[in-house]
């Protein structure tokens, strides 16, 4: 890790994040857009594809990560057994995407696979056109300006984001939400990176997120952790998955004690 240059593989990162931008508004405002259904019933389209494929261009032929290793959400993984791996999700909320919500957003990470750390991570948000960023011990960013997470609040008080409750439905955790709706009055469903961001700039002091893929949330462990929050991550009961609960630390806590995450 130490061999690295993490600043410079962060400015990859952006610049990966954000090349499929412009595409993937244009496909936004298209008068139609071609939906698929992958096995697990979520959507998938053209833009999707395309933008993770420009994505794993560019970080594939810079010399700094060329022998990296790729996992994209559409395309998989892409060589084997390097310690540095990129994750991506090309339109993280393709649900919003093609339903003309613009809260959805391209994601790029980095891991360190032997220490079991993110290293760097960029959440684009192409509509809003803002970009988040982060490198451990760089902090976090959003276009050049330096983020931190929300004061200490309690809880009446605090807003708290989660995932759809379909999410927590899907993993078996609709008692979770109920417990949520019940004590925290300010509960909003600020899906996908789009709630993540506001965690990390300190508009929602906290977030419970289920069923979460990798490649949706490593990026937001990094920003979280150097916007000076806090992440838990857990198994979640979907093989492979994670459920994760970040945020002020404050608050974190609190809500880990309520719902036992």
């Amino acid at each position: 890790m130490n061999s690295l240059d993490l600043e410079a593989l962060c400015d990859l990162a952006v610049v990966a994040a954000q090349a499929p931008a412009s595409q993937i508004v244009q496909w936004f405002e298209a008068d139609h857009l071609s939906v698929e259904r992958k096995g697990d019933g979520s959507p998938v389209t053209i833009a999707d594809r395309e933008a993770e494929r420009t994505i794993r261009q560019i970080l594939s032929d810079h010399s700094l990560a060329s022998s990296f290793d790729i996992l994209g959400e559409e395309f998989g993984q892409e060589k084997q057994g390097a310690r540095y791996r990129w994750l991506i999700d090309p339109i993280d909320g393709t649900r919003s995407f093609v339903n003309r919500i613009p809260l959805f957003g391209t994601i790029v990470a980095l891991e360190d696979s032997i220490e079991k750390k993110v290293l760097v991570g960029v959440i684009h948000l192409p509509v809003l056109q803002q970009t988040y960023s982060a490198a451990r011990g760089l902090g976090a960013h959003c276009d050049g300006v330096a983020l931190s997470v929300g004061p200490s609040i309690p809880l009446g008080e605090a807003f708290i984001a989660t995932g759809d409750i379909a999410q927590f439905i899907s993993v078996g955790c609709e008692k979770t939400y109920n417990t949520l709706a019940e004590h925290c009055p300010y509960l909003r469903t600020y899906t996908d990176c789009f709630g993540h961001a506001l965690v990390v700039r300190g508009a929602v002091s906290a977030m419970l997120d289920p069923g979460l893929n990798p490649w949706d949330a490593l990026a937001t462990q990094v920003l979280v952790e150097e916007a000076g929050g806090q992440m838990i991550m857990r198994p979640s009961t979907i093989s492979k998955k994670i459920d994760v609960l970040f945020g002020s630390s404050d608050t974190v806590e609190q809500l880990r004690t309520l719902v036992e995450f």
